[in-house]
């Protein structure tokens, strides 16, 4: 049976006892006596409407009961119908529903247990590739250690003359190994401070300290390019806990990149604050390219410290918890 025609049966009793009702009260009024046959229908209207009204409200109770606590215990002989699990014996609106979300329920646990499974997946192979990635980080720079120790031998001691050109090719030489020794050095931070690895040390770090020890260079790089670096730090910025040499390396790799930016007659502006709970520090313009290896291990180390980056094309924003 439909819950509308239960609940329209546990009416209709009511609305034939109010009539009922108004009936006796015609009677008493005006007749000054009520039929006999009058007082047992409305008698048994009254009591017909309870019984009803509280079996389909009880019934109406139970399977929303039912349907909040989402049960999912399956009917004998169950028939799946479009992927649904339909009772036998034809269900009404309370059935259906209840069926849905059972099954409903069903998917999302099964999509949520899919879902944490392939995150562990995942998160095992990323652990994987950054353990393979330091490895061969570590590889690669003792084999540049290799090649970079006979070109210092060959330069610094002289085993005979070498023409210009000669000289020229092992500085050029001995300049990419140091440089590709850098590179390899930073993909092997990255490695680590995805493993967990790397150690942080907890310091008592002043980001208006940071930022001023890094200005000297800014500026140099500013006059260079013909550009004007302008600076507001806040005095007395709060202290904040974390390794403060890895911080100002991020800070400065960030502030450096933005000012390789700089254009003859522009301007590159830093400024320091302290807002809700954190201390940022703003690069304007942004820092541009970040996929180069600085810029991910400077967001590395950032997010290390539990901060965040957000980088526009307008400016690049560091913020870390205080």
């Amino acid at each position: 049976m439909r819950v509308g025609q239960r609940l329209f049966l546990a009416v209709m009793p009511a609305v034939l006892g109010v009539f009922t009702v108004a009936g006796l009260a015609y009677w008493g009024r005006y007749a000054h006596t009520a039929p006999r046959w009058l007082v047992v229908i409305a008698v048994v209207a009254a009591i017909g409407s309870l019984l009803v009204a509280w079996s389909n409200t009880r019934y109406v109770a139970q399977r929303i009961e039912r349907l909040a606590s989402a049960r999912s215990a399956p009917s004998p002989r169950p028939v799946d119908v479009a992927g649904l699990v339909v009772k036998p014996g034809g269900p009404d609106e309370l059935d259906a529903i209840e069926q849905v979300v059972d099954h409903l329920s069903s998917a999302v646990g099964a999509a949520e247990a899919n879902r944490q499974a392939s995150l562990l997946a995942l998160r095992a192979r990323e652990g994987e590739y950054a353990a393979l990635l330091a490895g061969l980080a570590k590889g690669a720079m003792s084999r540049l250690d290799e090649v970079r120790l006979p070109l210092h031998i060959l330069l610094e001691n002289r085993f005979g003359d070498l023409n210009e050109n000669q000289e020229e090719m092992l500085g050029a030489a001995r300049a990419a190994v140091e440089e590709a020794q850098a590179e390899f050095e930073r993909l092997r931070e990255i490695a680590e401070l995805d493993q967990g690895t790397l150690q942080l040390r907890r310091d008592a770090v002043r980001m208006g300290d940071v930022v001023t020890t890094l200005l000297p260079a800014l500026r140099a790089e500013a006059t260079a390019a013909g550009a004007r670096l302008t600076t507001d730090i806040a005095p007395a910025l709060p202290a904040i806990a974390g390794d403060r040499g890895r911080i100002q390396q991020a800070v400065g790799a960030m502030l450096h990149a933005a000012m390789r930016r700089a254009t003859a007659g522009g301007e590159v502006r830093i400024t320091a604050a302290a807002t809700d709970g954190e201390i940022s520090v703003t690069v304007s313009p942004g820092i541009g390219d970040a996929t180069h290896s600085d810029m991910v291990l400077a967001r590395r180390i950032v997010a290390a410290h539990r901060g965040s980056v957000t980088d526009t094309e307008s400016e690049t924003v560091v913020r870390l918890p205080r």
